[in-house]
């Protein structure tokens, strides 16, 4: 359909052109050799953004105009969504996909869930905080659950250690056993009993992130102190990220960011590509280092927990967070065919899939399916239609409107595409 129509016209498959975030933290060279540019300024891509959000919508190419793909779905939700896409979700696409190169940490932070969000974005907005106000917590009024899958070797932070762990860790480094001397004696009341054991935890986190400022800086002064004489080098060790978090973030007056306290309270994970995580809301978790694909609900709100200049409100990340411990899972995918890997999480908003596609390989997909939304990470391919084709190659995207029936085809070389779609048990749902 044309980018002005809003009715009538059968669907197309519509070349995208999504949004870079230029974050700090970014990297230099993956993003750019994705997308075929050159970075002379040297500027840091950190995020390619493929959705509708209005922070920094996608923009559509199709009979040779160019606009919002915001403003498209709005002009034909139905006809690009899909009938049971577009009642349950509205006019807007309801996931936000994208490719993530972190050269260096990322905060820690946490989402909050759809209620806490809706009544964070409305007391905000009743306050009369602006939208671009850096002590804005609520950007939005939606949850942001989201999904990874490891394109490089990748380092990351995810969800509370078991209490055992962290009770050991903090033996084994003596700056840290003042922050909760009678720590053992806790744990071993606690017991087994969830509550009590949660309890525990979030005191624990609590006394980190209320603590005054000249007690942080008291504390890791000492300790990091003894890690630059040690000079930790082994990435699988939270002292190496504990130093790198220490020169990396100094707060103004060269104070110790409280934030690497949560570094030995939460799992330290190394991914290998095609490997990743789910964060439901409420799991605290940083990204460390590495390249991923990152696929969430259309969502930009984030509640931090330091390791960064930007606003943290320790009141309301206490609210958001889960005090549940216990070992990250990893997600390894579900193969569903000879083509197709499957991330599955309890998210209803979305679905992310691999498609690995060998020279002569083909891969379809029926009408029905809700709005598709996929780049190409390696190789290049064909996506064909009954109304027209197109030939994707590294860092192309489309996006396959609901009732468009399609078919990949690789070329002379294996393709590799990322797939963001409506997980099918909430399109039957919703069609029922």
């Amino acid at each position: 359909m044309k980018a002005n129509d809003s009715e009538g016209l059968a669907p197309v498959l519509m070349r995208l052109r999504g949004s870079v975030q230029h974050y700090q933290w970014g990297g230099y060279e993956f993003i750019p050799g994705l997308l075929d540019l050159r970075n002379e300024g040297g500027k840091p891509f950190a995020e390619l953004w493929i959705g509708t959000h209005p922070k920094s919508p996608a923009s559509v190419e199709v009979s040779g105009e160019t606009a919002s793909l915001e403003d498209v779905i709005r002009r034909a939700p139905e006809e690009i969504l899909g009938p049971a896409v577009s009642s349950r979700f509205g006019s807007r696409l309801p996931y936000l996909l994208k490719v993530l190169d972190a050269r260096k940490m990322l905060s820690i932070q946490a989402h909050p869930d759809k209620r806490q969000a809706e009544e964070g974005f409305a007391r905000e907005n009743a306050a009369g905080i602006s939208p671009q106000s850096a002590h804005r917590n609520y950007r939005d009024d939606n949850h942001k659950p989201e999904v990874h899958v490891a394109l490089t070797e990748f380092w990351m932070l995810q969800g509370f250690r078991p209490l055992e762990e962290i009770a050991r860790t903090i033996m084994s480094h003596p700056e840290l056993v003042p922050v909760m001397p009678d720590l053992d004696g806790r744990l071993s009341a606690a017991g087994s009993d969830p509550e009590a054991r949660c309890d525990l935890l979030r005191d624990l986190y609590g006394i980190v992130m209320r603590m005054p400022q000249a007690r942080v800086d008291d504390i890791l002064t000492r300790m990091i102190s003894r890690l630059e004489r040690e000079r930790p080098a082994d990435k699988s060790g939270h002292d190496f990220w504990a130093l790198r978090a220490a020169r990396t973030f100094r707060l103004p007056g060269g104070h110790f960011d409280r934030g690497i306290f949560s570094i030995y309270l939460l799992n330290l994970l190394r991914l290998q590509p095609g490997q990743g995580t789910f964060q439901p809301p409420g799991v605290l978790h940083a990204y460390l280092e590495g390249t991923t694909v990152e696929l969430m609900a259309n969502s930009d709100n984030v509640l931090r927990g330091g390791l960064t200049p930007k606003h943290v409100e320790v009141e309301e990340l206490m609210h958001t967070l889960s005090f549940e411990s216990g070992i990250a899972q990893v997600l390894r995918g579900d193969r569903v065919s000879s083509t197709e890997t499957v991330y599955r999480t309890s998210a209803e908003e979305f679905e992310l899939s691999r498609i690995e596609l060998s020279p002569g390989e083909s891969h379809s997909r029926r009408a029905g399916h809700g709005p598709d939304c996929m780049i190409v990470l390696e190789g290049s391919a064909w996506i064909r239609s009954e109304p027209g084709s197109l030939l994707l190659k590294r860092g192309g995207i489309v996006m396959a409107p609901d009732s468009l029936a399609y078919t990949l085809e690789s070329e002379a070389r294996r393709a590799t595409f990322f797939r963001a779609s409506v997980p099918d048990r909430i399109l039957s749902r919703t069609r029922q």
